[in-house]
């Protein structure tokens, strides 16, 4: 018989299927990460450096077109530092999507300048820098007419008002773009006289996808072209203060989807080329072989290599099992349970017994013999004892 050892070739051929598979997992991944975006400021949602219809890069260009210097940050060290330099003359945008940024740090932000634009915060900010300011709800779609008097809104008639939207209460807040459904405003102003606070909630109007929808580029410009400095800050994961920091904030966006892509990928091809079990199938063996037979060949083995003591237990495990059977004992028996009620029926030796069915050790095959004819005797003695007289 010749023996052929498989070539590369063959190899790459049997394997080819688990191969384009895994290109095709790859592909996705890789396309996944390019859609999504690695850098903090560049592919997400209203980034100041993203061009897709969801980025706000063609808001910042603008802004810079009118002579308003806009620097992008994404730590709170430097935003600090950047906002601190004309604190009178310089606005500060937060984009905290991820909700990194803890109570004190936005005490710090807010502290740095006259002038704090949060982009859909959550409470927690809202707490820290504008208190009677509070989350109430969600607005998809739709428009809003102002309905209030700031001064940035001087040239809106109607905005896009998707986003979120707040209840104020208290002295100096102004609240604008009302939404009936949540009661809330898609807009809202602190100003204590030392520094405002501007709440924005109706974010959409801000998209590069909205610049030429309603009024959203008056909108836009209006709320970020107040200061002749914009400090544009996106808190990264850099900011997270030391024990605060969860797995799914620290993660970046592209991980969870590109995990849930390879997953469904190994269940398709499990669900593809997985096997089934079908039905039992009796197939018919070339050759029948007697149980007599069977037995002779092992006991020539058990002859051939001197295993008397295992050709012993064999005949140990039929006489235990047949044993507890006669006594009325069931399966799971013990070996003591067996020797214990065989005792008590022949009113015999219980060591002489064990000796028999569990420690004698044949030193010739004269005594295997000796201990075989033993164990006969005995299931005939407890055969005779258990029957009815």
């Amino acid at each position: 018989m010749t023996v052929t050892t498989p070539t590369v070739g063959a190899a790459l051929r049997r394997a080819r299927t688990w191969l384009v598979l895994g290109a095709l997992a790859l592909v996705g991944a890789l396309a996944v990460v390019l859609l999504s975006g690695t850098d903090v400021t560049g592919g997400r949602p209203l980034g100041p450096q993203n061009p897709a219809p969801a980025g706000a890069k063609a808001l910042v260009e603008v802004l810079r077109q009118q002579g308003v210097t806009v620097q992008v940050t994404t730590d709170l060290r430097g935003t600090v530092s950047a906002a601190s330099r004309d604190a009178a003359g310089t606005a500060v945008v937060v984009d905290d999507a991820d909700g990194l940024l803890v109570a004190d740090q936005w005490r710090q932000v807010a502290e740095a300048t006259d002038h704090v634009l949060l982009l859909a915060p959550g409470q927690a900010a809202l707490d820290a820098v504008a208190p009677g300011v509070a989350l109430v709800g969600q607005r998809d779609d739709g428009t809003a007419a102002p309905g209030c008097d700031l001064p940035a809104l001087n040239r809106v008639d109607e905005v896009s008002a998707g986003g979120r939207t707040y209840s104020a209460d208290g002295a100096g807040v102004t609240a604008c773009l009302p939404d009936p459904e949540s009661d809330g405003s898609g807009l809202v102003e602190v100003d204590d006289g030392q520094r405002r606070v501007t709440v924005v909630g109706a974010t959409s109007a801000l998209a590069n996808g909205s610049a030429l929808d309603a009024d959203d580029a008056a909108y836009s410009l209006g709320l970020l072209g107040q200061s002749d400095r914009l400090v544009w800050y996106l808190p990264s994961a850099d900011d997270v203060p030391e024990g605060a920091g969860t797995l799914a904030t620290l993660t970046p966006g592209w991980v969870t989807p590109v995990l849930l892509l390879l997953a469904l990928t190994a269940v398709a091809a499990g669900a593809w080329r997985g096997r089934r079990l079908g039905p039992l199938v009796v197939e018919r063996l070339p050759v029948v072989v007697k149980a007599s037979e069977t037995t002779e060949g092992r006991a020539r083995l058990y002859e051939r290599s001197s295993s008397r003591r295992h050709a012993l237990d064999q005949l140990r495990i039929g006489t235990f099992g047949r044993l507890g059977r006669t006594v009325g004992l069931p399966g799971s028996a013990s070996v003591d349970e067996v020797v214990e009620r065989v005792a008590q029926l022949l009113s015999a030796d219980r060591r002489g017994l064990r000796h028999v069915l569990l420690d004698a050790d044949p030193a010739d095959d004269a005594e295997l013999v000796r201990l075989s004819d033993s164990l006969l005797d005995l299931e005939r003695a407890v055969s005779r004892a258990a029957a009815p007289s």
